[in-house]
């Protein structure tokens, strides 16, 4: 009966370990100073992102995937303010402990506490925006664990595309800081185990064990893949920090020296999730990547986290509308003014009850509520907090205007401001670019920016940071905001002398490298000359290789048969391709605008060779042809663009019609007038376009004869039309006839390979 019973009780345990709730652990500060100076007005997670609280994703993400009980780590009031006043889905309870410093600490703290009892339970950073399903990654994370207890931790990760700079272009995914330089070894025979985690941009090399060649026949180093910052972790996690008490960050520490252990008793297993293509998660780690990511939601990467699908808390009192041209007006809180003769163009959003005077140009910005725009203003690639008032004639270009500050009229804030909370630009006044302006004072800040582990030593630099701000400081700086301004220039605190220089860049030209509208290729030339090892033989010199060698095809884009059905009333389809095309970065991944070509084409019912159309337009736009380019440099331009579109129009043409809209938009443009019909249509031009599309492998030559046989029928039917004229242009025959000629001799050459193999038949 004794062993009966025992039974039943083991029975029991298990049931209730089964049953137990999922769990999350949620990181809300941190240490670093990437989101400085508005994190001294606030903390960064209670910053807005498309005006919602950074916060409120991470919540909404972590009750769709349902979790029950959360844990908010953090060491502000503010912070334990904002989640005690509002209600949520699920349980949550903060643990604020203003003595934690960094986020080993707090892990050691919750280890101490013995909150944590899910099995596993999800770690989440409390910058992250995601639409990810976590049921594939804990499900497999739970088979592992159950095998093996050493099989601790998984974590997410997303495949965005290798960094590379060539002579053309950079290639690098904007959702990735400018300094990071992550490489990720994985054992893919193995789950994709972890056995490599490096992310000191600072090193030459990466070191691999040799003993693990001798355990893994397949050892796989990635460095295009993005942390995303969410993690699947067994309990055992939170006891090793408390082993290792001297581990202050998860990923620079804990990760990267589990993986590297050799001795396989000792080892603490870690393995790899990849999302799929249509999944989205990334990190705001500074102000790049915070405008970054917010353009991604607004052109809906992340579907369904998207402004018109707000956060369960913010439905009743907002309502945004979508627009054209990703374009969110917000329909609920206040109507919005804006005067007819302004231009308001997205990707971008305008918030409740606010004011936009006339003849007003706002392209690409995010507005939030109760702001007071002048007459006159241009606001391009802007971030616009709350209750921010911009003066008539003021201009303001890629930077960040948080609450309640003014700019007052005839002003210009260049690109990389940062302008904090009640800060006063005075009239007139031009900011030099990448300036950042506050009222706060170092020593006001008792939080940090977020649970980081880009930083060693953090403590220590915010200790010099908080007795700098102990020393007298003037409200403003007039030399800087104006006599009628008010506010101070934030520098960054001084630098440590051990600290190793990254790149050999300043702090100061970091500190840059975090701002909106910085251009990172002088951080990429300087890290590929630091990484090119002398006397490297195995790197091929000669030949010529695309930047684009590697992209065999677009993850997550899935061509297939068009459906001509079903198009809207008055879309000019082309139009808004071309416009997706044209605003398209060419520093970003060329699968990057195919996926949101691939969106759109699907939400308005277009063809694939209303793409191609589209996307040829765009490039000879982007050529800048006017009536003085010689065919020389035309040829050389266009060959130059096709280097980076070819896989793009490759990709999109599935058949002979979408390589044939290809030669109607060249054939379109050369008839449409102006600089570029001008060129096209005289000498040599489109002849010389035309052989290039074929000679590239853009259009086949099948392609080219169904568009000469459509335009031949019309010479009799209509020959004044500009579209026969051009046809009939003698470079376009002659290419025509030559084109013919070599069909001809192909056949003829088959035809006599076919009558020599008859003969050895016969023989």
């Amino acid at each position: 009966m004794g062993a009966k019973k025992k039974s039943g009780g083991n029975q029991d345990d298990a049931t209730t370990k089964r049953e137990q709730s999922l769990q999350a652990v949620l990181l809300a500060d941190s240490f670093v100073n990437t989101f400085r100076p508005l994190s001294l007005d606030r903390p960064k997670v209670l910053c807005p992102l498309n005006n919602v609280t950074m916060l409120d994703y991470a919540f909404d993400f972590l009750a769709g995937a349902g979790v029950e009980e959360v844990f908010v780590v953090c060491v502000s009031d503010e912070v334990e303010a904002y989640v005690r006043d509002n209600s949520w889905s699920m349980s949550v309870s903060v643990l604020k402990d203003t003595s934690l410093t960094n986020a080993g600490d707090a892990l050691r703290e919750l280890d101490r506490r013995d909150l944590v009892k899910s099995d596993p339970f999800v770690l989440l950073f409390g910058d992250v925006v995601t639409n990810v399903s976590l049921t594939e990654a804990i499900q497999a994370h739970k088979a592992r664990h159950k095998k093996d207890r050493s099989n601790m931790m998984t974590l997410l990760f997303k495949e965005v595309g290798a960094s590379d700079l060539t002579p053309s272009s950079l290639s690098h995914s904007s959702i990735r800081t400018n300094s990071e330089d992550l490489v990720v070894g994985l054992n893919p025979s193995q789950e994709n185990r972890i056995l490599v985690y490096s992310n000191a941009g600072a090193n030459k090399s990466v070191s691999v064990p040799c003993s693990f060649f001798a355990s893994h026949s397949q050892i796989d180093l990635r460095y295009d893949l993005l942390d995303c910052g969410i993690d699947i972790c067994s309990p055992d996690v939170l006891a090793r920090f408390t082993d290792e008490f001297d581990y202050r960050e998860i990923r620079r520490k804990f990760v990267a020296n589990s993986v590297a252990e050799e001795e396989e008793g000792l080892q603490n297993k870690i393995y790899a999730h990849m999302l799929q293509p249509s999944e989205y998660a990334a990190r705001i780690h500074d102000f790049s990547t915070y405008v970054n990511i917010s353009r991604d939601l607004l052109k809906r990467w992340c579907y369904p986290v998207v402004p018109d699908n707000l956060p369960g808390s913010y439905k009743k009192q907002y309502r945004y509308e979508l627009q054209r041209h990703y374009m969110y007006v917000e329909k609920k809180f206040g109507k919005s003014q804006i005067h007819r003769t302004s231009l308001v163009k997205g990707a971008g959003m305008i918030g409740g009850s606010c004011v936009v005077g006339k003849d007003c140009r706002i392209e690409q910005t995010v507005m939030g509520h109760k702001c007071r725009i002048g007459d006159g203003v241009t606001l391009k690639a802007c971030h616009v907090w709350d209750n921010v008032e911009i003066g008539d004639g003021a201009s303001v270009s890629q930077a960040i205007l948080a609450d309640g500050c003014i700019i007052k009229s005839g002003a210009t804030v260049n690109r990389g401001c940062i302008i904090g909370s009640g800060c006063i630009v005075g009239a007139g006044v031009v900011l030099p670019e990448f300036t950042r302006i506050t009222l706060a004072k170092e020593e006001e800040d008792d939080f940090g920016d977020d649970w980081d582990d880009d930083e060693e030593e953090d403590s220590d630099v915010d200790e010099q940071a908080a007795t700098d701000g102990n020393k007298e400081e003037p409200e403003s700086d007039e030399a800087v905001v104006g006599p009628d301004g008010k506010g101070r220039c934030w520098r960054s605190p001084p630098e440590d002398e051990e600290d190793e220089e990254l790149y050999g860049l300043t702090t100061e030209e970091l500190i840059k490298s975090q701002a909106p509208g910085y251009d990172p290729s002088n951080i990429f030339a300087k890290r590929k000359a630091m990484q090119v090892e002398d006397g490297d033989d195995f790197s091929e010199k000669d030949g010529d290789h695309s930047e684009f060698d590697a992209l065999s095809d677009f993850d997550g884009v899935e061509f297939g048969t068009d459906d001509p059905y079903g198009r809207q009333k008055d879309v000019d389809v082309v139009g808004e391709l071309k416009a997706i095309c044209l605003e398209y970065e060419m520093s970003s991944p060329i699968e990057n605008l195919a996926i949101e070509l691939n969106s759109f084409k699907f939400s308005q019912n277009a063809s694939y060779s209303d793409c191609t159309t589209a996307a040829i337009l765009a490039i000879l736009d982007l050529m800048k042809i006017t009536k003085d380019t010689t065919d020389a440099k035309l040829v050389a331009e266009f060959k130059t663009f096709l280097e980076h579109w070819a896989p793009l129009l490759q990709k999109m043409s599935i058949g002979q019609e979408e390589e044939k809209a290809i030669i109607l938009g060249i054939e379109k443009s050369a008839t449409g007038g102006g600089d570029i019909g001008d060129k096209l249509s005289s000498g040599n031009a489109f002849r010389f376009l035309l052989q290039t599309l074929y000679n590239e492998d853009i259009v086949s030559e099948e392609a080219v004869v169904a568009w000469s046989e459509e335009r031949k029928a019309e010479t009799t039917s209509d020959p004044s039309l500009p579209r026969v004229k051009l046809f009939l242009q003698q470079p376009v025959q002659e290419f025509l006839e030559w084109l013919l000629a070599e069909e001809s001799s192909d056949e003829d050459g088959d035809e006599s390979s076919g009558d020599d193999d008859d003969d050895s038949d016969d023989e």
